[in-house]
């Protein structure tokens, strides 16, 4: 575990701009996976079907253009590939300079054109949730998708992806009597990907019906806070990537840049009220318990950097 003294920015560079940019492109999916909001959300009354336009996305690519970060990752609070601009933006994003451009996905749609598309100007990393072994538990586990063609899907992605180009991850979400499921997925698919990434799940603000918490431990700062920015398919930045409801927007896109967004006030306030454990002041933060399956010692930039500097990989928990 990360010490105290540790909880901070990685560098300077980090403190002036988010080393970390996360897009949450639509709102839309094409699954109902047992684990998340998407289900629970699509269902409300008030519910509306929504995707970044695509004046949003090139604004605040052509201020990431302007610095400099480690990781783009687009992904949604649905599935990225029905966003009908997804290739065009991993391109744009290439085009713009981003050293690593991450898409993740379910893998249903990455195929025919769509496929093509992207692989003419590919992301340096297609990251595919899986999430299961066995073709019953995916039905279970991924309702609304099919088992085969998806794991066809991935098989064709890499056949056909340049490996210098473009890595393979594909990952499994942790639940509660599946450690045998897990060890089958990671065997199976180890020695076919760059790789396996076995996930904590979470509860997403408790959405899911899910419990993150394990035990009764000393609450740490959120490392989200000093390594990224969510803007999503409302055109809303965020600081929380689990906030499925708009409870940790900072600003609009169309009325505040990134950088006056990452040194805002309300952030810096977020960020010594972390460090105080000071979370009654926090709005959303002060009841969430996903902060238990995010340590500093781990996550998606780690995993990044991992990933540039092997050329092949294991098991990642």
């Amino acid at each position: 575990m990360v010490e105290p003294q540790n909880y901070g920015f990685a560098s300077e560079q980090a403190s002036q701009f988010p080393p970390y940019i996360m897009y949450d492109v639509i709102n839309v999916c094409n699954a109902r996976c047992s684990h998340c909001p998407q289900r629970i959300i699509s269902r409300q009354q008030e519910y509306t079907a929504m995707r970044i336009s695509w004046e949003q996305y090139i604004k605040t690519i052509e201020e990431i253009a302007r610095h400099r970060i480690d990781v783009l990752r687009l992904t949604g609070d649905g599935e990225p590939l029905l966003h009908p601009d997804i290739a065009r933006m991993v391109r744009a994003a290439k085009e713009a300079g981003v050293p690593k451009v991450n898409l993740t996905t379910n893998g249903s749609l990455l195929k025919g054109r769509l496929l093509d598309d992207l692989l003419e100007s590919p992301p340096d990393i297609f990251d595919i949730s899986l999430d299961a072994f066995y073709a019953e538990t995916y039905q279970e586990v991924r309702a609304g998708l099919d088992f085969e063609s998806v794991k066809a899907n991935v098989l064709n992605l890499l056949d056909r992806r340049d490996s210098a180009r473009s890595k393979v991850i594909v990952s499994f979400i942790r639940r509660p009597g599946a450690d045998q499921e897990a060890e089958a997925f990671t065997k199976y698919w180890q020695p076919l990907v760059d790789f396996v990434a076995i996930r904590e799940m979470h509860s997403n603000k408790g959405l899911s019906n899910q419990d993150s918490s394990s035990s009764d431990v000393e609450r740490w700062p959120c490392q989200h806070l000093w390594q990224r920015l969510v803007f999503d398919y409302r055109g809303m930045i965020r600081y929380c990537p689990v906030d499925w409801t708009g409870e940790s927007v900072i600003g609009e896109i169309d009325r505040i840049s990134i950088q006056e967004a990452w040194q805002s006030e309300k952030m810096k306030a977020l960020r010594e009220n972390h460090l105080n454990g000071s979370f009654e002041s926090c709005g959303p933060c002060n009841s969430c318990q996903d902060w238990q399956v995010s340590p500093w010692d781990k996550g998606w930039l780690k995993l990044v950097e991992k990933i540039s500097a092997d050329d092949r990989f294991g098991h990642s928990e």
